[in-house]
């Protein structure tokens, strides 16, 4: 079972203000990030429970199931750059899933356009700044389905 690093922020708002503000990460960085992606699909898959139509309820779920395939590349990541294994946590042994779904709205969703966006830029920045070719390349593929996530949040928008 792979544990949270003790550095690592109590609340996933902090936890989400810290990793946005890393260029070059370290491996307690990269672990908090299999944490967070992880707990990705629970809170999709919340949200999608309470999603005002089946349309936005499958837009946020598609959204879900890919938050576990950024997890599992951030572990491949660390095994590349440090010889860890670190897989990704159930929902159960993550602090920072699960909670009460927001009520979507369309406040909600643009910020989630933001939040995915800026989940692009960061591991975009982040491949740029990794020396090992195929951790790279890991960092992009999760960038290229942060923007796909922006993007399916911009049309859940627009069935609203």
């Amino acid at each position: 079972m792979s544990q949270l690093p003790a550095t690592a922020p109590a609340t996933i708002g902090e936890a989400f203000k810290h990793i946005n503000a890393v260029t070059h990460p370290t491996l307690d960085d990269l672990k908090l990030m299999v944490f967070l992606e992880a707990s990705g699909q629970s809170s999709y898959l919340a949200l999608a429970e309470g999603a005002p139509n089946a349309g936005i309820a499958e837009l946020l779920r598609a959204n879900g199931r890919e938050e576990m395939d950024h997890a599992q590349r951030v572990s491949q990541a660390i095994r590349r750059l440090y010889g860890v294994d670190f897989p990704p946590p159930t929902a159960e042994q993550n602090p920072y899933a699960g909670g009460p779904a927001a009520p979507v709205t369309r406040a909600l969703l643009e910020g989630v356009v933001r939040g995915e966006d800026n989940g692009c830029a960061l591991y975009m920045t982040w491949a740029d700044n990794t020396a090992d070719g195929e951790a790279a390349e890991l960092f992009r593929l999760n960038a290229v389905e942060e923007t796909l996530h922006g993007q399916r949040a911009a049309q859940a928008i627009t069935l609203l």
